[in-house]
């Protein structure tokens, strides 16, 4: 069944693959990307059948009313709202600190007080309809280390308001959730792609590390899932995440 899905933070290119992830099987999405020529060049690499299913609203809000003036536009043109998906910032927080220290202290509360209104603006809907799904995907910490765009101080910020989240809107069955992805394929060559193959054995014998564009898949078993009976969780996926006991 068609959703109507609203991603932010749509000028980083994971988001624009759970974009298209969504549009592929049939889902009406609006994107906030900040530029309006880099949402046009994401809207000419879909193909005609997807682009008419997806909505571009740019600029950078400020204000609280600026949150919700795009939002009820993105409503108006969805004929609703069922998923708000709080797209990855992918921010390179070790060089921020390196670099401008300062500019990190001042970037993470933005960064948490931009998801609150994105949010406020959302579930402002969905309480209406007592309906809904927020999902935060997240590259697993740990990656960062390894050279992947993992951001380990917004991660472990979003997994606690998600808890926080899901506590206060589960009884409007709105579905609050984080799902993690772990290890996989960023395009390496064939020969760094062995290397790190050889490093992960520990996690299975010869692991298969799949592009994140298949790994987005598992999106939709939450944005499928019936209301009120996922809320709260932590969903990982892919090889070389730890168990939590």
């Amino acid at each position: 069944m068609s959703k109507s899905i609203f991603i932010t933070n749509g000028q980083h290119a994971f988001n624009q693959l759970i974009a298209t992830r969504m549009l592929s099987i049939g889902h009406r999405v609006v994107m906030h990307i900040e530029d309006s020529e880099e949402g046009m060049s994401y809207t000419r690499s879909l193909e005609s059948e997807a682009a008419q299913r997806l909505h571009i609203v740019n600029g950078m809000p400020s204000e609280e009313t600026e949150y919700a003036a795009m939002m009820e536009e993105a409503i108006s043109v969805l004929g609703g709202l069922d998923v708000m998906i709080h797209g990855n910032e992918m921010l390179d927080e070790e060089k921020l600190f390196e670099d401008m220290p300062d500019v990190l202290g001042e970037r993470i509360p933005a960064i948490f007080e931009r998801i609150f209104l994105w949010n406020k603006s959302a579930v402002s809907h969905m309480i209406k309809r007592k309906s809904g799904k927020i999902v935060f995907p997240i590259i697993y910490d740990t990656l960062y280390y390894d050279q992947y765009p993992s951001s380990p101080i917004i991660n472990h910020g979003k997994i606690s308001m998600m808890k926080c989240l899901s506590r206060e809107c589960s009884a409007f069955r709105i579905d609050v959730n984080v799902m993690t992805f772990g290890y996989h394929d960023a395009d390496f060559e064939k020969s760094e792609k062995k290397e790190r193959q050889r490093k992960l054995e520990i996690y299975g014998l010869k692991p298969v590390m799949k592009p994140m564009s298949e790994m987005l898949a598992m999106l939709d078993f939450i944005i499928d899932a019936p209301n009120s009976l996922i809320g709260g969780q932590n969903f990982e996926i892919g090889i070389g995440v730890e168990t939590n006991l």
